[in-house]
């Protein structure tokens, strides 16, 4: 019996989570009891539970080379995206948004309460540079909305030059970086910043939202002073210091990390590229190290999920923004391929050559069960 048909499942969706880090365990197994006290009140217990979160924060911020009180935790998923846009465009007399086509669900609909212009992006999913630019100078919006790289496909988006011509039109830039699982250098090509540490290994639940102190932001919530203005609520202490732990473990290990599973997607793609009913893709080169996509023809993408669980391997299919449903995804129209379903995988950290042979075994002998009930 290979590894794949054991009890033990592959986790290749790890951008919905990853499995807990180490760091993050061992932090969470050796917090003290005040680590669970609310740290806004005065006794001794509460500043000793506000200086483990304030410690968290200063963690996270020297990773991300920005300032503690630029570090914000809010809530996780479209909660913290709505809490995001919301509060970025209150603080804004001018609500006109720029934003490209491939940009999380959860976003694109929230803008629609706004005056927006779409740009549209190119077969790799990433977005047309000029369009957008040109949209910047022309529309003059009060923000720009652009994602570090595509949730579904991994293809990087042109940060820099877009960046340049925000910071020229004085146009706040806000990225989400929720999928980049710690693994790329984000740089300082933003304004505000969106990060899902599930990615890396944290905890599920509590996002990092990053403000630059030159940008505005006026949170829809009663503000009370909590998270920087940003987020009326106590945060969990050892969520926070979970998080900070295993980032700074990630930080360490990035570029070997990214290394190795760089060389696991590309034997992937190779793999797979001979086989004519799978058309894999995003760029092959600028995306994130450790995601393939791709269409699979004549596969219903429900069942294709269904039978790589039962040989072991968690993947994900249909749109990413869309929680325990394979619905088509906007992504996917926007490149091209309207109507069809995706398959997206997302490698942990600790895969192997072994896993990526086990696992191009499995979709071959689900792919042959599932056209043969079809009658294929």
């Amino acid at each position: 019996m290979s590894s794949s048909t054991s009890a033990h499942t592959h986790n290749f969706d790890t951008l919905s989570s990853h499995p807990i880090h180490a760091a993050a365990k061992k932090a969470l197994g050796s917090l003290p009891d005040y680590a669970f006290v609310d740290p806004t009140k005065l006794y001794h217990d509460s500043r000793s539970a506000r200086l483990l979160l304030d410690s968290a924060r200063a963690s996270i911020a020297a990773r991300l080379k920005v300032n503690p009180d630029e570090v914000s935790f809010i809530p996780s998923g479209n909660a913290g995206i709505d809490l995001t846009i919301s509060g970025l465009l209150k603080a804004l007399d001018n609500k006109t948004v720029v934003y490209s086509a491939v940009e999380q669900k959860a976003i694109i609909e929230r803008l629609k309460d706004f005056t927006t212009f779409e740009i549209p992006v190119d077969k790799f999913a990433r977005v047309n540079e000029s369009q957008f630019i040109d949209s910047l100078a022309t529309n003059k919006p009060g923000l720009a909305v652009l994602q570090f790289a595509n949730h579904e496909v991994g293809t990087q988006q042109p940060l820099n030059p877009i960046y340049k011509k925000c910071q020229e039109l004085n146009i706040p830039l806000f990225v989400d970086a929720t999928m980049t699982a710690g693994l790329v250098n984000l740089g300082s090509d933003w304004d505000v910043l969106l990060l899902k540490p599930a990615t890396w290994g944290a905890p599920i639940g509590i996002d990092i939202l990053v403000v630059k102190r030159n940008v505005r932001f006026k949170s829809i919530l009663l503000d009370d002073g909590r998270e920087n203005h940003k987020f009326s609520n106590n945060v969990s202490i050892p969520h926070a210091v979970a998080i900070g732990a295993s980032l700074e473990e990630i930080t360490l290990n990035r570029s070997e990390i990214a290394k190795s599973l760089g060389t696991l997607i590309n034997d992937l793609r190779q793999l797979l590229s001979s086989n004519l009913d799978i058309t894999l893709l995003g760029d092959p080169v600028a995306r994130l190290p450790h995601v393939l996509a791709a269409v699979i023809k004549n596969i219903d993408g429900e069942a294709l999920v269904s039978g790589l669980s039962k040989r072991g391997f968690a993947i994900s299919s249909g749109s990413s923004c869309t929680p325990d449903q394979v619905k088509p995804s906007h992504v996917l129209a926007a490149m091209g391929f309207e109507g069809q379903i995706n398959i997206r995988i997302s490698l942990p950290f600790n895969a192997n050559d072994a896993d990526i042979l086990d696992f191009v075994k499995a979709l071959n002998e689900t792919m042959k069960e599932l056209k043969e009930s079809a009658g294929i």
